[in-house]
């Protein structure tokens, strides 16, 4: 099915004055370095954080991390002080003004805190023609899916498959989308977002298998300790109340996501090329 803004209804379409390249949002994710400067904790831009330090700490020495759809590069400080010794990163985005944006975050850590790891930022349509490019050991698809039509997300999906090494690791996020097509956005600055069902059929197709699946997003505080109760026991609903009465919401509410997989509302997939 192909699904565009076009095909939405109106109060679903993306919002006036979002940044668009032909069917695509290139609204960015928030930049939480930028809003921790200026004393914010947004559950959102926490969100980011949660997962490009996820990735960051499961890179192995010597790993080759491709970062599709890349943006302003928001990984790759996470990258250099957890993941220094990485072997290469290739960033692809459409957007020359995000790459600018990249490398202006990459002069800033180099000047400030040493030198990176083999950089590349390649302007590029993930759902066109990909550059040759070596295979990758580590794929990031974050928080950029959803910005994409279905049909055109699907088709860059598989090329990132086809990327990645045997063994090799994609980290896909994106919004868990509800309902029948075509269904309510959760962001107007989104473009189609995709039910877990879409997600692990398409996935499959590309011949990647899904060996976890975390929470990034979570609902309401009810629904979390229902979940909770539920893969743990009552104790565990406890234990999550008790710390909603002492820890930020923001904090707590991206940490107990990851173990509340059913029912957040933005879902991190780990997901593996066969050997």
């Amino acid at each position: 099915m192909n699904t565009s803004t076009d095909q939405l209804p109106e109060q679903f379409r993306t919002r006036p004055g979002t940044p668009m390249i032909g069917p695509y949002s290139v609204n960015q994710m928030d930049d939480f370095y930028a809003a921790l400067h200026h004393g914010e904790a947004k559950p959102s831009g926490l969100m980011n954080l949660m997962q490009h330090l996820i990735v960051a700490e499961r890179c192995t020495p010597g790993a080759t991390v491709l970062d599709v759809c890349c943006g302003r590069g928001l990984a790759l400080p996470l990258l250099h002080r957890y993941a220094p010794q990485i072997g290469r990163y290739v960033g692809l985005d459409i957007s020359p003004d995000n790459l600018n944006e990249a490398r202006e975050r990459i002069a800033f850590v180099r000047e400030t805190y040493g030198e990176f790891f083999p950089i590349d930022l390649v302007e590029c349509d993930v759902a066109g023609p990909w550059p040759h490019l070596p295979a990758f050991d580590v794929a990031l698809y974050t928080s950029a899916l959803e910005h994409l039509p279905f049909d055109l997300g699907a088709r860059s999906l598989t090329s990132t498959a086809q990327a990645l090494a045997p063994g090799g690791v994609l980290y896909l996020s994106t919004p868990r989308g509800f309902g029948p097509r075509p269904r309510p956005l959760q962001y107007r600055v989104h473009v189609f977002e995709w039910s877990r069902e879409e997600v692990e059929q398409v996935v499959g197709e590309a011949g990647l298998v899904i060996e976890d699946v975390l929470g990034l997003l979570p609902p309401e505080p009810d629904v979390v300790a229902g979940e909770l109760a539920e893969r743990y026991g009552p104790a565990a609903a406890d234990w999550y109340r008790d710390l909603a009465e002492r820890v930020p919401a923001a904090l707590l509410d991206t940490v107990s996501a990851v173990s509340a997989p059913k029912t957040a509302t933005e879902l991190l997939y780990v997901c593996r090329r066969p050997a």
